[in-house]
């Protein structure tokens, strides 16, 4: 049910989706969507919900070197830039929400909480990297916002810029330079000269 209200929502956004639509997409009838989730707001909620969770247990699957900060650092950059590329209905509805002032989200349960985790690991990487003396200290929710948006923003803007700029930006060559460039930016960043590229541990 969720997974229908996904893709009705991020395709219509909550004025235009039909409940009738996410019904019949999940092999279920109206009923049954109201019985459960009490109303179409109460379901878009839950459907925000269900994605911040999803993000949120993908990162914690995480295998990430706690003795390598700058291969940590990747990863957690390559996995969220993916991850956007992977779902696009994640973005689609995360813009949807905005669009209406995150007034939905601010009726959901702890939010805060859930999403916490991530700048705990951010932080996680970063302490060790300046223990180490590789990166700078830096203001982990911050680093997570950058690190969101170079990658966000390529994913949710894509038809546009496409459209001006004559770039097809999900082709696998752009992909996979667009995922240097960020990695690269965000390395420069934190290292400890504030300039300088990072090269991996060598252990």
């Amino acid at each position: 049910m969720l997974e229908s209200a996904i893709t009705e929502f991020s395709t219509y956004g909550i004025g235009g989706a039909r409940v009738d639509r996410i019904a019949q997409r999940a092999n279920s009838n109206k009923a049954m969507v109201y019985h459960y989730f009490g109303s179409k707001e109460d379901l878009y909620l839950a459907a925000i919900e269900h994605l911040y969770t999803g993000i949120r247990s993908a990162e914690d699957a995480l295998v990430l070197d706690p003795e390598d900060p700058v291969g940590a650092m990747k990863s957690l950059i390559g996995f969220t830039f993916r991850y956007y590329i992977d779902n696009p209905a994640f973005v689609r509805m995360i813009n949807t929400e905005n669009l209406h002032g995150a007034a939905h989200l601010q009726s959901a349960g702890d939010m805060k909480g859930l999403n916490s985790s991530v700048v705990t690991k951010v932080s996680t990487i970063l302490d060790i990297g300046v223990a180490k003396g590789l990166f700078r200290r830096v203001d982990p929710l911050d680093l997570y916002i950058s690190i969101s948006a170079l990658g966000f923003t390529y994913v949710s803007n894509r038809h546009t810029l496409k459209v001006l700029f004559g770039r097809d930006l999900m082709a696998a060559d752009a992909v996979e330079a667009r995922l240097e460039t960020m990695t690269d930016m965000i390395l420069r960043y934190v290292a400890a000269d504030g300039h300088q590229p990072l090269p991996a541990i060598d252990r």
